[in-house]
């Protein structure tokens, strides 16, 4: 699974009481308002969203695949000397005439050289030496990791209005034909919100993100797939991060989110608001508009921080749909040791970690332990496409699909498993019991449960 000393384990956190559920959500449109709209600058910042600021705001990252090939694209002038095989790609950053960043990855026998035409003068031998920033081992295979500047362009295919510096973060493991990438720049500023008018309310520091790593921030509409929501993070607490707004009553404590999908509209201080960011992020227009259904209202309730389910209990029976429709309960493992994992393709940890899961599942799926991947707060075809390029080629344990919303009360990972953030593993003995519950992608962990409950995985992989 994935662990890597530049990302701590926090990162690996994708809080589900965020409104991250509705990617493709329609934007609504807002009603009629006697307060006129009001529209701030934005100031691009390419550490708006560095991990360490990930960390804090207990955010994850949802990165994108870039694919290499063999052919060598339009615009390469000069190259470095390959000590392996060069595939080429092209990230796209912007709308603009100078949006294409032309990248090779020089494929050696191990590992690989990594080459980012930053200057964007098609002189691939002139940007630095192809080393990585780091190879770290993980689940048997290095993998390596790098972060790097590419430029932003916006306008029109012809014209330049707008540019800026985009920073990404990019990993690749060793079986990858390429490599995947997540923004870490971001739009910030400072607005002011509620009580009545901006010339009343208070003033909050704010950050536009756009999650399809491509600094478009145009918002989706219903259906569309090929791109993720726009997310506008709101320090409502001026606790300098997005984790959430803590509040309690009695002694229960609740979290209110800080972070909000641009397709529907979100409240601060009992006024509603719909937002609309230029593409590229550079103006936010913000309009009051009337309370919206609760649909959207029970997006943004404060939600309950309950801890995970203790050891001993009793794991909570569901019944989900495979990837073919049909009805899976957790009763169908009854006397199976149960690796229950919570997880959603939109999470870049959750992906990250599964080829080690894979592993250890080959390594003890024969001490009659099984993997069962629930995929949640999701799309279902977003799920569909995933397992059509995924199972059976690169992962052989069950999946399967929770229907329900995050919000509902039969929702597997938030009402009955209390799951904070994804990835969450769960242990599930023989008897039905939680043997062991963690947040975050930890593979030693794992192993470590496991071996408690007489699961050895070190055994089964010299048996091989």
């Amino acid at each position: 699974m994935f662990r890597c000393p530049m990302l701590s384990r926090a990162l690996c956190l994708v809080l589900a009481a965020a409104p991250v559920a509705r990617a493709h959500g329609a934007p609504v449109e807002p009603a009629a308002s006697a307060v006129d709209p009001v529209t701030v600058r934005l100031t691009l910042n390419p550490t708006a969203l560095d991990m360490d600021r990930l960390r804090a705001s207990r955010m994850g990252y949802m990165p994108a695949v870039l694919k290499a090939i063999d052919a060598k694209p339009p615009g390469v002038v000069k190259e470095p000397a390959y000590a392996g095989k060069p595939r080429y790609g092209v990230i796209r950053v912007g709308n603009g005439p100078k949006c294409d960043t032309l990248v090779v990855i020089d494929v050696l026998e191990s590992g690989s050289r990594l080459y980012v035409d930053s200057n964007h003068n098609g002189d691939l031998s002139d940007d630095g030496t192809g080393e990585w920033d780091l190879t770290k081992e993980i689940s048997g295979a290095n993998v390596e990791f790098a972060t790097r500047s590419v430029r932003a362009s916006w306008g029109t295919p012809s014209e330049e209005t707008e540019t800026g510096e985009y920073r990404i973060f990019i990993f690749r493991r060793p079986e990858a034909t390429g490599f995947s990438f997540a923004k870490l720049s971001g739009r910030e500023g400072k607005v002011k919100l509620g009580a009545g008018d901006e010339r009343e309310g208070k003033e909050y520091a704010i950050v536009l993100a756009e999650n399809t790593n491509d600094a478009v921030f145009t918002v989706p509409v219903k259906g569309d797939l090929t791109r993720r929501f726009v997310e506008l993070c709101i320090d409502l607490d001026g606790d300098g991060t997005f984790k959430g707004l803590m509040s309690k009553d009695g002694d229960k404590e609740f979290r209110s989110p800080e972070r909000f999908n641009l397709a529907d509209p979100f409240e601060v201080d009992g006024q509603w608001y719909i937002a609309r960011p230029s593409i590229s992020g550079a103006e936010l227009t913000i309009t009051p508009t009337a309370a919206p259904g609760s649909d959207v209202t029970s997006l943004q309730k404060p939600v309950e921080v309950r801890p995970l389910l203790d050891v001993g209990t009793v794991a909570p029976a569901f019944t989900v749909e495979t990837p073919e429709g049909k009805p899976l309960s957790l009763a169908d493992f009854k006397g199976k040791v149960v690796i229950l994992d919570f997880w959603a393709t939109w999470c870049g940890p959750c992906v990250a970690s599964m080829p080690g899961l894979e592993r250890v599942y080959q390594q003890v799926k024969h001490q009659n332990v099984e993997v069962l991947s629930l995929n949640v707060f999701d799309d279902r075809d977003t799920f569909g496409e995933w397992i059509a390029a995924n199972r059976g080629k690169n992962y052989n344990f069950t999946f399967a699909f929770d229907p329900a919303s995050k919000d509902s009360p039969e929702s597997v990972a938030r009402q009955k498993y209390n799951v904070p953030g994804l990835p969450t593993l769960y242990l599930i003995d023989r008897e039905g019991k939680v043997a062991a519950a963690f947040v975050g992608a930890s593979e030693p962990r794992l192993i470590e449960a496991l071996a408690k409950m007489g699961v050895d995985v070190e055994e089964e992989k010299d048996a091989e």
